[in-house]
C-alpha cells in the first residue's frame, strides 16, 4: 500500500498504524515531520522505546534484536533505519520472514531518499511517499500554518514564499516560522515583510536574473548579481551558477523528456524543471548554446589567468543580454 504523507497524518491521527513504514523521497521535512508523529503518537517513554539505526553499517541481527524487543511500558516499540538499503543476503538471513509475519507490538519505520524495489514486494510494508511537494502544496501548507497561528497572508504571498524557496519544505518552514514571529498573532505577512525577511536561494536569484535579462530589464538584471557580489558570493562560483542555469535552460529547450523523467537527470525537484521550461520558451535555442558557451569559455580563460575573474563576470552577462 502507498499513501500520500497527507492520507498517512491522517489514518495515524485517526488511530489507524500499520507494523512497516517505508518513507520514499527526497522531502527532508515530511519524512522527519512524519517519524516524530509515530513518536507522539504510539510511544511511551521513547528514551526506552525507540531506537534509531544506521542503514549502511546495519546487520540483519542486530535490526531483528531491537525489533524482537518488548516494549516496555508502552504499547509500541519503534526501530528508525535510516538509508536502509537491504541485499538479497540480508533478506536470506532472516530479514524476508520478519516482513512476511511482523510482531504486531514493534514499528519498523524506515526513511529512505532513493527507491528500492526489493522492499515494495511485501504487502506488510506501507509506503509514504514523501516526494517534493509542488507549488499548490507548499502554498496550502503556508495559508494553514498561519492560519493556525493567529496570522493572516494571502494566496500571492504565500506564493511568493513558496517561490523564494523553491518549493522546498525545509526552508518554507523556517522562514515562516520568522515572518511568523516578525508581525505576531492577529498581524498579516504582506510582501515587503516577505522581501525584507525571506532569504533568497542562490539559484532563484539566478533564475530572477535570467528572467530579468528574457524580459530586457537589463538594470534589474545588473542589480540582482551586484547584490549577490555586495553579500560575499564570489565571482567565479556566480560564472559557474550562470553556467549551469543556462545550460540546464538548453537542454530542456531541446529535450522531448517528461518533466518528471528531467527532474531525475538533473536531481531537482519537478517544480524547478516547471519553472526552468517557462523561461526556457523566453529564449531561441540558438542563443541559449551561444550562451553556455560562451561562459564555458570564459570560466576556462579566468582560471587560467588569461582574463580577470571579475572582468570575465561582467563580459559575459553582457554577452548573454545581447544575444537574447
Amino acid at each position: 500500500m502507498e499513501l500520500k504523507y497527507t492520507e498517512f497524518k491522517n489514518r495515524l491521527l485517526a488511530g489507524e498504524s500499520y507494523p512497516i513504514y517505508l518513507f520514499q523521497g527526497e522531502e527532508g521535512y515530511f519524512i522527519n515531520n512524519g517519524i516524530n508523529l509515530i513518536k507522539e503518537k504510539l510511544v511511551s517513554e521513547p528514551s526506552l522505546n525507540f531506537a534509531e539505526l544506521n542503514g549502511e553499517k546495519l546487520t540483519c541481527s542486530e535490526l531483528l534484536s531491537s525489533l524482537e524487543s518488548y516494549p516496555f511500558m508502552s504499547d509500541k516499540r519503534v526501530t528508525l533505519v535510516r538509508e536502509f538499503y537491504p541485499d538479497k543476503n540480508f533478506f536470506n538471513e532472516g530479514f524476508k520472514y520478519y516482513l512476511e509475519d511482523p510482531l504486531s507490538e514493534s514499528i519498523l519505520v524506515i526513511a529512505n531518499t532513493k527507491k528500492h524495489d526489493s522492499l515494495l514486494k511485501y504487502s506488510s510494508v506501507t509506503v509514504v511517499n514523501c516526494a517534493k511537494a509542488d507549488e499548490s502544496a507548499c502554498v496550502m501548507w503556508i495559508k494553514a500554518e498561519c492560519s493556525k497561528q493567529g496570522v493572516n497572508i494571502d494566496g500571492e504571498r504565500a506564493k511568493l514564499i513558496a517561490t523564494y524557496c523553491l518549493a522546498d519544505m525545509m526552508r518554507i518552514e523556517k522562514e515562516v516560522e520568522k515572518l511568523i514571529a516578525f508581525v505576531g498573532n492577529g498581524g498579516t505577512i504582506d510582501e515587503v515583510a516577505i522581501n525584507d525577511l525571506v532569504s533568497r536561494d542562490a539559484d532563484y536569484k539566478i533564475y530572477q536574473m535570467t528572467e530579468y535579462i528574457a524580459n530586457k530589464k537589463i538594470s534589474l538584471a545588473l542589480s540582482v548579481i551586484e547584490d549577490m557580489l555586495k553579500k560575499g558570493e564570489p565571482p567565479q562560483l556566480l560564472i559557474i551558477s550562470i553556467y549551469k542555469h543556462f545550460r540546464r535552460l538548453l537542454h530542456i529547450a531541446i529535450s522531448d523528456k517528461t518533466t518528471g523523467e528531467l527532474a531525475s537527470i538533473f536531481k531537482i525537484k519537478e517544480y524547478a524543471v516547471s519553472k526552468a521550461k517557462e523561461q526556457a520558451k523566453l529564449f531561441k535555442p540558438k542563443a541559449l548554446k551561444k550562451a553556455v558557451d560562451m561562459l564555458c569559455e570564459i570560466d576556462y580563460k579566468s582560471k587560467s589567468g588569461q582574463i580577470d575573474i571579475n572582468e570575465g563576470l561582467w563580459l559575459a552577462l553582457f554577452n548573454i543580454m545581447t544575444e537574447k
